[in-house]
């Protein structure tokens, strides 16, 4: 597939790279988690369209690490997927292998060779998360393997005690079973505050991802800013999506959805958790 309009102006200023945020891609889901189930024919088109206009992804930690972006013929792109589903391993590898694209999975370790029970509300409780052998395969495919917590649970909302075994727990197990270590964690649901970026910090991460639907820039590695790409997204729309201008109004865009979650938790009002949220400092 080609996309004949090729991103410009968000490379400008090389200082923010794109990462996107990628959770299942399957044809069937519940209407409740719909919005987050991309369709493997559109992940493919997305890909292809990625290749196409010469874009070149890495890894979160290889980016959080790396040098200065300055030349403005690069354009890195960052791809990221939440939460371990099988699907993973069976749609979206094989599609990353053809076009030898890295990318970062982030694995909720309570649910590994399980099912997603924190989407039992959505009516997506059943939904198989890949099991360790599966995990080991795809660590050594040029996949780098995050921590996205034990539990799944909102981290700024549980006490310290809980807070430590969720961030620190998870890094452990999957270092023990991959024999390698993790770098990168991702916030379950992009929930986050000061407490929470200390704990995963001190637990020895390099980076944290939280969502804002914003281009991200390094200068804070435990606030990386992430696309979220959502149900029905076509490859043109993914290509217009890079391609914004100063970037201002979907900043200001993002800003209002963080406080209106923040308000919305709050005040104890019901919101459907698998909502990804902005994040709130």
């Amino acid at each position: 597939m080609t996309v004949d309009s090729a991103p410009t102006r968000l490379h400008q200023q090389q200082a923010k790279v794109p990462v996107l945020m990628y959770h299942s891609v399957a044809c069937e889901s519940s209407p409740d988690f719909r919005e987050f189930v991309l369709d493997p024919i559109d992940f493919a088109d997305h890909m292809a369209a990625l290749s196409d206009a010469g874009y070149k992804p890495t890894t979160l930690s290889e980016y959080v690490g790396g040098a200065s972006h300055s030349d403005t013929n690069s354009k890195q792109i960052v791809l990221t997927f939440d939460d371990a589903f099988v699907d993973f391993y069976s749609t979206v590898l094989p599609v990353l292998q053809k076009y030898s694209f890295p990318a970062t999975i982030y694995v909720p370790t309570d649910f590994v060779g399980k099912t997603s029970r924190w989407l039992n509300r959505e009516g997506e409780g059943n939904r198989q998360v890949m099991p360790w052998s599966a995990i080991k395969d795809i660590a050594d495919a040029s996949i780098e393997v995050g921590s996205h917590s034990c539990s799944h649970p909102q981290l700024d909302l549980i006490p310290p005690t809980g807070l430590r075994h969720e961030v620190l727990d998870s890094k452990r197990r999957i270092e023990d079973a991959l024999q390698r270590a993790v770098r990168s964690f991702a916030y379950p649901f992009g929930y986050y505050n000061a407490a929470t970026k200390a704990a995963v910090a001190t637990a020895g991460y390099e980076s944290a991802c939280a969502v804002r639907d914003l281009p991200s820039s390094r200068s804070d590695p435990y606030a990386i800013s992430r696309w979220t790409m959502r149900h029905g997204m076509t490859a043109q729309q993914l290509i217009d999506v890079l391609d914004v201008d100063s970037g201002k109004r979907a900043e200001l865009r993002s800003i209002a959805r963080a406080r209106a979650s923040w308000v919305l938790r709050r005040s104890g009002l019901k919101r459907r958790d698998n909502q990804p949220a902005g994040d709130i400092n």
